[in-house]
């Protein structure tokens, strides 16, 4: 063996050698965690498309994959079935999912109050500012038909907190109006070609009807439907938490981060969130218009919704969405948000 060839081989071993002679979890500590996050294509959702856009996750040593879906129950099927780790969703599907033993927990909030209620047409007409059983009896009568109002399944923020609107607030008999269940996107079509008279939507479905038809109208906010709404939550699957601490604490922190640029620098936000939300089909000005319209509230805090949360999981059992009540503040993991705030 030539005396380049020979030293070249010792080189090669000696360096072979102080990497196995490395503890296996120094070995791994420099592989990136890799984690998929299930979302729903809403702007509550921005802090995921900020954190992603902006490479935070990355420079974290984390590597993440994001799945769409539909509706929040679709979602977290998904995530007990553990097929995606973390989840940007309305929180109402959390604590369902739990009700039935499914270990998931929202570690941090994103937006509150973004559902509203939108309506066009005679059935928008009809109703005005001021909403009431009769107007509901009154179109029936006048139209030969229920009024048709699209939502998302059974078991999700919108289907509850419409249900909260109409049978509550309003105190509609249920008799008098059709609930249609949908995905997002098809809501907004349906709306938008007059097959439903009215529809629960957040932004920038909100902003995107109203330029597209300016005779949509909103038939109540977010507040008007339930009070304090809890709305987007992250969540996760506690094997995740446990496995993980370390990477799901930088990436709260990402999210306070996000959430913060969002609230300062709308404009910013805007074209960085118009790479997953509108996919060259929408103008970052629409989105921008979203991000100031009355239906973006971001908020990080998962603490200040906890009240409210009680509130909507109560009704949830009461209409038959939850199969029981669990301590909500059981379905909350508090340890990564405080620890991303704590001086």
């Amino acid at each position: 063996m030539h005396s380049l060839t020979r030293r070249a081989a010792v080189v090669a071993m000696a360096a072979f050698a102080s990497v196995a002679a490395l503890p296996s979890g120094a070995a791994r500590a420099a592989d990136p965690v890799k984690l998929e996050i299930g979302y729903i294509p809403i702007l509550a959702a921005s802090p995921l498309f900020v954190i992603d856009g902006q490479g935070w996750a990355k420079d974290a040593g984390i590597t993440l994959k994001l799945t769409r879906f539909e509706s929040g129950p679709h979602a977290i099927q998904a995530m007990a079935a553990g097929q995606i780790d973390l989840l940007y969703a309305g929180v109402a599907p959390v604590l369902v999912a739990r009700t039935k033993g499914v270990d998931v927990a929202v570690i941090a909030n994103s937006a509150v109050e973004e559902m509203v209620v939108a309506g066009r047409g005679s059935f928008a007409k009809a109703l005005g500012a001021n909403p009431t059983p009769e107007t509901f009896k009154k179109f029936y009568a006048d139209t030969g038909r229920k009024p048709k109002i699209g939502t998302q399944p059974p078991g999700s923020v919108p289907d509850t907190v419409l249900k909260h609107w109409l049978f509550k607030v309003v105190k509609v008999d249920p008799a008098d109006v059709e609930l249609v269940s949908m995905g997002i996107e098809k809501t907004q079509q349906a709306l938008l070609a007059g097959a439903l008279d009215a529809a629960t939507i957040r932004e920038p479905t909100v902003t995107v009807t109203q330029q597209m038809d300016p005779n949509v109208t909103l038939l109540a906010t977010g507040a008007q439907m339930f009070p304090d709404q809890p709305g987007t939550v992250m969540s996760a699957r506690a094997e995740v938490l446990k496995n993980h601490p370390e990477a799901i604490n930088a990436l709260v922190k990402a999210h306070l981060r996000a959430v913060d640029l969002i609230n300062k620098d709308p404009a910013q936000a805007s074209k960085i969130v118009n790479n997953y939300l509108g996919k060259g089909l929408m103008e970052p000005a629409t989105l921008e218009a979203a991000f100031r319209g009355p239906g973006s509230k971001f908020v990080a805090n998962p603490h200040g919704v906890v009240p409210a949360v009680e509130k909507m999981m109560a009704f949830a059992k009461e209409i038959g969405s939850a199969d029981g009540v669990i301590p909500v503040a059981e379905a909350f993991d508090f340890r990564f948000y405080d620890a991303a705030v704590a001086k």
